[in-house]
């Protein structure tokens, strides 16, 4: 019998929530950046103009500057930046977009946004006591961010009335909370959008999964199993020892299994699972979760990596588009360079820019009320969403997200030495994915 996937959901936040060593948290979070206002624009003087083929840096991209002032609206967020597994970007790049948006985009209804942030280390109790820290700032809302310690976070924020918007679901804490509204899906939509992808463009009919054992590992590849069984492939799965050093015989298993594809799930072995693929002679389809996608990843598999596809929420950053382009620009001026600017970065962008967009489109009074933010992002359907597909918050766009609005993925392949967009549209695999009840 295939195990319950929510019951597995269960087990692999708790697992998770094992990592990391206890971190403290910190409150205020705003990064430096260069000021765009001269002195004599801040008492109302007018600033001289700029000689011909001369233009302030930026401005072509962000706009002019037109920066917020007044009482500032507190937004809190926690995320995951100490431990073992860490994503600091993701505080990073809504950073970057709240500086932005106070800069260039005269902040929400003319006020800045000030970030009530606190890192924690993926344990439930440090989750609480950055919760706690933060309602005493008296947020508006809870901006989502990267945390597997949301079981100890999410009751204070209940308490409080506090809807949690934007982040990434990566626990069923979050991912089914009655006051949450995501705008992206991680470990359910991208692994689903890459079956259909697998099934329906490149027309393969079967499927070996390489898993991490572990229950993180099972769970995941619990999803794309089911999905390609709801796709009609036919499906193998091969655990991997989370410490092994040499794959070559799970490699080599999966390479004997005959199956067109071969989906590498094991997020702390990307790289030394493609090259031992490619040692063992693969020469099936290869498809990876979307974190295999880093650079870091792609250099260090070499010539392993070529052909290799991955779901992303996200628009890649070359795509070219306006939206793409401001990003990296906000990311040029207010983030730092060391920053990794992958999805996980943009996701973070790209929830502050969500929030501002809806929050600016509402009447002023709304960030007196936190207790009418949730609808303003749930009524109504397909919202614009900030480098990803429209989002409506239905409950009913990811099976067993719940709280997730949108489950969209374009799949992107590592090819020529670079990523680049292998589809042009749009990619969901909510079709195919019809996991058991309890």
């Amino acid at each position: 019998m295939r195990p319950d996937l929510r019951k597995l959901a269960i087990l692999l936040a708790a697992v998770l929530l094992l990592a990391g060593v206890v971190a403290g948290c910190g409150g205020g979070g705003s990064s430096s950046s260069s000021e765009t206002t001269t002195e004599a624009e801040a008492e109302g003087e007018t600033a001289p103009a700029a000689e011909e083929g001369e233009a302030e840096a930026g401005t072509s991209v962000l706009g002019a500057p037109n920066k917020a002032s007044g009482k500032p609206i507190v937004l809190g967020m926690i995320d995951l930046e100490n431990g073992p597994v860490a994503f600091p970007q993701a505080h990073e790049g809504a950073q970057a977009a709240v500086e932005y948006v106070n800069e260039y985009k005269g902040g929400i209804h003319g006020r800045p946004i000030e970030l009530a942030d606190c890192a924690t280390d993926g344990q439930p109790a440090t989750s609480t006591r950055c919760a706690n820290q933060i309602v005493e700032k008296n947020p508006l809302l809870i901006l989502g961010a990267a945390d597997v310690g949301t079981s100890g976070s999410f009751p204070v924020f209940e308490r409080k009335g506090l809807a949690y918007i934007g982040g990434l679901p990566f626990t069923p804490v979050e991912s089914n909370a009655k006051n949450a509204a995501i705008f992206v899906s991680v470990a359910v939509g991208d692994n689903i959008a890459m079956v259909a992808y697998a099934k329906d463009e490149l027309g393969l009919k079967s499927g070996v999964i390489l898993q991490t054992a572990n229950t993180q590992g099972e769970y995941s590849g619990e999803v794309i199993a089911t999905a390609m069984e709801g796709a009609g492939m036919s499906v193998k799965k091969v655990n991997v020892p989370e410490t092994a050093s040499d794959l070559s015989a799970p490699a080599a298993e999966a390479v004997e299994s005959g199956a067109e594809l071969v989906y590498v799930e094991t997020p702390a072995q990307c790289a030394p699972m493609l090259k031992a693929l490619e040692s063992v002679g693969n020469t099936a389809t290869i498809a990876a979760l979307g974190t295999c996608s880093a650079p870091s990843v792609t250099e260090a598999a070499g010539p392993a990596a070529e052909g290799v596809y991955f779901p992303e929420a996200v628009e890649l950053l070359s795509s070219g588009t306006e939206q793409a382009e401001i990003t990296n620009a906000a990311f040029d001026e207010f983030a730092a360079k060391e920053m990794p600017r992958e999805s996980v970065a943009i996701a973070g962008f790209g929830s502050v820019m969500n929030v501002w967009e809806s929050l600016n489109a509402a009447p002023a009074s709304i960030v007196e009320e936190p207790s009418k933010i949730l609808e303003q992002f749930t009524k109504g359907s397909e919202h614009p969403n900030w480098m990803a597909h429209p989002y409506t918050c239905n409950r009913k766009q990811v099976p067993t997200q719940e709280a997730v609005c949108n489950g969209y993925q374009k799949i992107i392949q590592f090819k020529g030495g670079k990523l680049q967009p292998a589809s042009t549209e749009w990619v969901t695999g909510a079709k195919y994915f019809h996991p058991k009840g309890p």
